[in-house]
């Protein structure tokens, strides 16, 4: 945290110490009033100490002044929520990757590297969080696993881990409490570390898809602040009307914002409690579309006013995160971290300040970026994964021609899948995939420990005509998935997964592509670029699958979380998330 001492503010904000940079002659966002005023803005010693039309006072002769004549100047932007995993960067690289849009505070949980390298894995993003430009608020995972005893992770963080890390300075928040039926049944872990939280009067975020009614109202009265999952109108009303603060998400799967904020818009539903989350955002669509900039024009394109959403990136993110004392707006005393687009329309982002100093230009970063050297035990965590066998992969049934089996169903642009029945026949008691009717067989290969254990079962909507894909990045717990239209094709993409030591794999006959991910199985140490162009080729490869969903990889990471309604898949087999229970392939 920034601190300045009272008795030095005041001399620079009276001009008795002149400014370090004058921004002049252009407009900036006053996320008070919601207001475009024409003023300069003085910033001294990382600090905003005046605005105003007339700032000759602060000028000294080292005092440099920067023309913002027709330009527009807001505040830094702020992420509400995210998993800096999806980006497939190490923190490093993914400030490069955000900065330059201007991001200049961020909230992130990173629940999917602690499912797989705990405590440890946290340690290290501790360290590597203080030297980035960025601010990071880190939240501590509230579910590792996300779902005990339905899943073998790689590691768990216990109410009394929770305990401990409620104590550090790093930590700001409990977050994301996925495990919300745990909630209003009153699970005892569960309820300790909301209660770790909030004795540590720290905030405890939340996360239930189609939660309503009287579960509802308990998991916000045990003291739930806020929700990221809303995927309709009626759900996001709901939410906001019981004093929730709504993250709309617009991720690179799943998508929300146009549909919430138009149908908001319409019925002119006061915005001060809505904040906006990437939640999962790729490395492509950092590269081609930005960031927090990209889902300002989305949020302008539904229908809200700019300055209207230039207060749901700012100003109530700050309020909802309890530091808008110091970040979220432009005013004396607020720590210049600051942002200068060409206009309200397009909104490029040209110069991005954090403390008042110059560290974006033009998309380019103006500082240079300490080279981080990881531990080894993150950088190989698949060396346990068994290479399985055809056999080993296929469902057995004994005396049937043909079995009714439950298939888990994708839904574009959603991470709520369906539970569907299908019929398939059964050859050399083997059950045998529909390939014409899109039903594919899908895995969940343990990497975590010694033993071989796979989840099998069948999966709608990928439409895959030939080959394989495979990855390591499934949440939470992030074993390997894979999905295939044969079994071979799917081996030989698990083989190549632990030969890269972790990744995304794609297969078509004796092509094999590959984007490692050597850390924790779900990043790369690799430079935000070159994580850009491997992602190229590997979504390039895509197009000789003639996959029918958009994205893949996302869709698959997702068919593991069983956090999320309706059918998943782990590597204890399927589980019906509606019931909590694991259930059989066969359909009774």
């Amino acid at each position: 945290m920034f601190v300045m001492k009272t008795s030095e503010i005041i001399k620079r904000a009276m001009a008795q110490t002149k400014a370090d940079i004058i921004l002049r002659g252009g407009k900036y966002v006053n996320v008070f009033t919601r207001e475009l005023l024409i003023g300069d803005i003085v910033m001294s010693g990382g600090k905003i100490v005046h605005i105003g039309l007339n700032t000759s006072d602060f000028e000294g002769e080292q005092t440099e002044v920067i023309d913002a004549t027709g330009k527009i100047i807001c505040p830094g932007l702020i992420e509400s929520h995210i998993h800096i995993e999806s980006s497939k960067l190490t923190i490093t690289e993914f400030t490069k990757a955000v900065i330059t849009h201007g991001t200049t505070a961020a909230v992130i949980d990173p629940h999917e590297l602690a499912n797989v390298t705990g405590l440890g894995g946290l340690d290290v993003l501790f360290d590597e969080v203080i030297k980035q430009k960025i601010r990071y608020f880190v939240e501590a995972p509230s579910c590792v696993p996300s779902l005990p005893g339905f899943e073998t992770s790689g590691s768990e963080i216990t109410a009394n881990d929770i305990e401990e890390l409620m104590k550090r300075d790093e930590v700001f928040a409990l977050a994301e409490m996925m495990n919300y039926p745990g909630v209003f049944l009153g699970f005892d872990e569960v309820i300790k570390k909301i209660d770790a939280a909030k004795d540590s009067k720290k905030l405890v975020e939340g996360h239930a898809p189609l939660l309503s009614g009287k579960e509802l109202q308990t998991y916000i009265a045990a003291g739930i602040v806020s929700d990221h999952e809303a995927s309709s109108l009626d759900e996001a009303l709901e939410k906001l009307r019981l004093g929730m603060k709504l993250q709309v998400r617009e991720g690179s799967f799943a998508k929300d914002l146009v549909n919430i904020m138009t149908e908001l818009n319409k019925q002119r539903i006061d915005t001060r409690h809505i904040l906006i989350s990437s939640d999962d955002r790729n490395p492509i669509d950092l590269f081609e579309k930005g960031h927090l900039d990209y889902t300002y024009r989305l949020l302008v394109n539904s229908g809200i006013e700019p300055l209207e959403a230039i207060q749901m990136l700012t100003i109530n993110p700050a309020i909802h995160l309890r530091v808008d004392d110091e970040i979220g707006s432009l005013g004396p005393g607020k720590n210049a971290d600051i942002i200068i687009v060409d206009n309200l329309e397009d909104f490029n982002v040209e110069l991005v300040f954090v403390k008042g100093e110059l560290v974006a230009k033009e998309g380019k970063i103006e500082y240079h970026s300490e080279k981080i050297d990881y531990p080894d035990f993150i950088l190989d965590t698949v060396s346990k994964l068994q290479i399985p066998k055809i056999e080993d992969l296929q469902i057995l049934v004994k005396d049937k021609t043909s079995v009714s089996v439950k298939v888990i169903s994708l839904n574009e642009n959603s991470l709520i899948t369906d539970n569907l029945k299908h019929s398939l026949k059964v050859e050399n008691d083997k059950v045998v995939p529909d390939l014409d009717n899109d039903i594919l067989p899908i895995v969940v290969v343990n990497r975590h420990t010694d033993e071989q254990r796979i989840g099998k079962g069948f999966v709608k909507g990928l439409g895959i005509k030939e080959g394989a894909l495979a990855s390591t990045i499934a949440h939470d717990s992030h074993q390997v998935i894979c999905v295939g239209t044969d079994y071979q094709s799917m081996c030989k993409a698990i083989s190549a997964i632990k030969e890269a030591k972790g990744g995304q794999v794609v297969v078509f006959k004796d092509k094999i592509t590959v984007l490692p991910l050597e850390f924790a199985g779900i990043m790369s140490s690799l430079p935000f670029e070159e994580v850009v162009f491997k992602t190229q080729q590997l979504n390039e490869s895509l197009h000789d699958l003639e996959t029918s969903i958009s994205e893949p990889f996302m869709a698959l990471a997702f068919v593991s979380l069983p956090v999320i309604p309706h059918l998943k898949i782990t590597d204890h087999g399927l589980i019906d998330v509606d019931s909590m229970t694991k259930v059989s392939v066969f359909e009774e």
